[in-house]
């Protein structure tokens, strides 16, 4: 039996953490939390289940100290991701083993600079430990899903995989408005309006695919576009004027042997009419031209579920699942590419309850 430790239990730390208290192979042996009111608390009570007998701590020394094989590290680090990076090099020099869905770019770390992959292999081999960066979305939809379309290509001409998701129940006035540009004129300046901010979330995956086919990328290029409300209308973060952000596109492609190879493209609306003439449906859609061609479709609404929860719920169980190759695997960094498939055990004896929940 596996000793894991749940890092941070916001949606998808909650997640994760019920599905490892439930999986028969797992003992959990240590929760660290952020807030006061979960400070003390049972991890099960933390996630509606009966008490383990494992109580949440902030103290992040204490969880540094514990005898364990993997830490599921799902801390708020995509605004700080170097922040991020110090607790991961700490947790493996600790002698742990790390999955972590945190920071984007980790699903292939050389994207953040050799400095970076520096550390993290030391703190490696300080700890004989090994990390896996993974999720939903940087992580299967992007990764191993194409990479497994790629296994049937005998040429690729080009690959384009999309997110397409609705935004209308997301609470978030901060990152919709100020952040996004929802809401705002055509001509709203923020960070994660520029094109090539919004686009550098996908350098992990378009480079994981590139590393993948052995391919070389000359280099990204970007795009954003948006759609403007016709009218008034309400959403959860607030109130949408006519004239401003209802739907959005960005993406980034990556330009292989001088042409346009492999994009990834995110299709964002705050009501399902906006932007017609842009793909439609809510999960993800993979395209491959070549020969052969294919397209899949991944759905996560197929029984009018919240999209967002389902996501939150994707991105846990795939770090779950990889925690047992994660240990097993020799020390370093281990991406995708080093494990041959993560697949879902237990998955037929799991619970047949929802789990798709966010409070």
């Amino acid at each position: 039996m596996l000793r894991v430790v749940q890092w941070a239990t916001g949606f998808v730390g909650k997640f994760s953490l019920t599905a490892m208290i439930e999986d028969p192979d797992l003992e959990v042996v240590g929760v660290r939390v952020y807030s006061d009111d979960k400070h003390g608390k049972d991890a099960g009570a933390i996630c509606g289940l009966d008490p383990i007998g494992v109580t949440a701590t902030k103290d992040r020394d204490e969880i540094l100290a514990l005898d364990a094989d993997c830490v599921v590290y799902m801390a708020d680090a995509e605004t700080n991701p170097m922040a991020g990076l110090d607790d991961i090099c700490d947790i493996l020099a600790s002698g742990k083993n790390v999955v972590s869905t945190a920071v984007s770019p980790l699903i292939y770390p050389a994207v953040m600079g050799p400095e970076a992959v520096a550390r993290m292999e030391k703190a490696c081999a300080e700890g004989n430990s090994s990390f896996h960066g993974t999720g939903f979305n940087p992580g299967w939809a992007s990764g191993v899903l194409p990479l497994s379309m790629l296994s049937c290509i005998y040429r690729l001409d080009s690959i384009r995989y999309q997110e397409i998701l609705n935004y209308a129940h997301w609470d978030n006035a901060e990152m919709l408005f100020n952040n996004m540009g929802f809401g705002q004129g055509p001509d709203y300046e923020a960070l994660w309006t520029r094109p090539e901010v919004m686009g550098a979330f996908f350098h992990a995956p378009l480079s994981l695919i590139a590393a993948g086919i052995d391919a070389t990328i000359d280099k990204f290029v970007y795009d954003r576009q948006t759609w403007l409300a016709k009218e008034d209308f309400d959403i959860a973060a607030g109130t949408i004027k006519a004239g401003t952000v209802a739907a959005m596109k960005f993406s980034a492609t990556a330009v292989v042997n001088g042409k346009p190879m492999i994009t990834g493209e995110h299709v964002t609306r705050l009501r399902p009419d906006a932007a017609p003439e842009w793909p439609d449906g809510r999960g993800f859609k993979l395209m491959v031209e070549g020969s052969p061609s294919l397209m899949v479709e991944a759905k996560i609404d197929i029984h009018g579920d919240d999209e967002a929860n389902q996501a939150c719920l994707a991105t846990a169980m795939h770090a779950v699942h990889s925690i047992a190759p994660v240990c097993a695997a020799e020390p370093g960094i281990r991406t995708i590419l080093d494990f041959p498939m993560v697949v879902g055990r237990h998955v037929a004896d799991a619970p047949n309850r929802p789990l798709a929940r966010r409070d």
